[in-house]
């Protein structure tokens, strides 16, 4: 019997760990990525410590676990990382920045997020971040109405754009009692995530095929709700936020996938470094998606397509009457029907959203599972309690071609996805 493949083997990440509640997972997260085969070095802040000890990381670590920018010296004489020849470099902030090849933040503060944006550099870890060149991967967390606040969507939106990738946060229940977004990533998808930054460019590894299952495939996903006009200012359309879509494409590439978004009208921030492709009516969305299958192995369908349009949009304004206004709808294309026509052996996943009790909601599924030809369909009820829409969790049962249902019930959405994308991954990857 062969061992797995540590897709982390012989790559040095350094840990930051900053004061956040989550910080005492710190543990358990170093012994994930040690069994990957990672080399750990940690650096702690001072709030860090008040949920964490330092001793907790050295007994888990064979690398050096430093909290302050002026350490004695007798805590830095050696190697910056296990396994690694003694630097020259004699300051731990630039030591270790440059012989990093990932610098990993878990979890990662508001406060973090803001001297990060902003250049800040008043303590160990944040003079590590701006010293390193090595790839920066953030695992949020903090409370619900401070990951919404304006100023920290600002401050993830500056770090997307430098090139900082985040994994995370997730819906769950909070350390205040709450229940929202803010919940550092699972600590499976953390380890998931550096295998695939680091697989992403040169690793010492050489890939991380066995925490990417998806490399070197490619996915189209579509997000969002379509909008079909009545006239030059009015739309019929629906309530689709796109947050699933976009969990899905977030997911797809951090399992390794080249990803392709097609959207429609979304309320939600969509992922940054995805190709996307706007694709707002039926017509436009299913010419995009189309076009992008050409080249793709699978199509997630999560968005919410328009079943009828208007016969003929009006050309001008329509005027308000006391008689009202009676409109004809035409019956629009189906993107997934034709897709499975013209692509008859890739692999096609539907969402179905039903309004009805759960036994009725899973047999119309299977009906448009059939009636479609798809590999399989997420039937999901924006009803129940917990998956309305725009929230950041979703009820869903699964239903294969082949096999038996299965109820993942309700989960934030980016579990969700992941779910369905390692079964698409299975079937790509002929264990069907």
């Amino acid at each position: 019997m062969t061992d797995r493949p540590a897709p982390l083997r012989g790559v040095r990440i350094l840990l930051g760990i900053t004061g956040g509640v989550a910080a005492y997972k710190a543990p358990e997260l170093v012994r994930a990525l040690g069994k990957e085969g990672a080399l750990i070095s940690v650096l702690m802040t001072k709030h860090a410590q008040r949920f964490v000890t330092a001793d907790a990381l050295r007994a888990v670590t064979r690398g050096l676990v430093l909290t302050d920018l002026f350490e004695p010296a007798a805590l830095t004489d050696g190697p910056w990382f296990p396994d690694t020849p003694k630097s020259s470099l004699a300051y731990a902030h630039i030591g270790m920045a440059r012989e990093a090849d990932l610098l990993l933040v878990a979890p990662a503060t508001a406060n973090l997020l803001a001297k990060l944006a902003h250049g800040i550099a008043d303590d160990l870890l944040t003079t590590a971040l701006l010293a390193t060149r090595a790839p920066l991967l953030i695992a949020p967390a903090m409370n619900t109405a401070m990951w919404e606040h304006p100023a920290v969507q600002e401050n993830v939106a500056t770090l997307r754009a430098r090139g900082v990738r985040f994994i995370g946060p997730e819906s769950g229940e909070l350390a205040d009692g709450e229940y929202g977004m803010g919940r550092m990533a699972m600590l499976e998808l953390i380890v998931s995530a550096c295998a695939e930054v680091r697989g992403s460019g040169s690793s010492p590894a050489g890939a991380a095929g066995a925490a990417a299952p998806l490399r070197g495939r490619s996915i189209v996903v579509t997000a969002g709700g379509t909008e079909e006009a009545i006239d030059p200012v009015r739309v019929i359309t629906n309530r689709s936020s796109g947050k699933m879509g976009f969990a899905i494409a977030e997911e797809a590439r951090a399992l390794g996938a080249r990803v392709t978004l097609v959207t429609a009208r979304t309320t939600a921030t969509a992922p940054a470094g995805i190709a996307t492709i706007e694709g707002m009516t039926v017509g436009a969305m299913r010419d995009a998606v189309l076009a992008a299958m050409v080249d793709a192995d699978a199509l997630v369908m999560a968005a919410a397509v328009s079943d009828f349009a208007p016969a003929a949009a009006a050309k001008t304004k329509l005027a308000r009457t006391e008689k009202g206004l009676t409109l004809e709808l035409s019956a629009t294309p189906d993107i997934l029907s034709d897709v499975r026509k013209k692509f008859p052996k890739k692999l096609l996943v539907g969402f179905a959203l039903e309004t009805e009790d759960a036994t009725e909601g899973v047999a119309r599924g299977r009906e448009k599972l059939k009636r479609k030809g798809l590999d399989f369909i997420a039937v999901n009820n924006p009803l129940r309690e917990g998956s309305e829409f725009g929230s950041d969790r979703n009820d869903v049962t699964l239903l294969a071609k082949e096999g038996a249902d299965v109820p993942l019930g309700l989960r934030p959405k980016r579990e969700i996805a992941r779910e369905i994308l390692l079964r698409v991954a299975a079937m790509l990857n002929g264990n069907r």
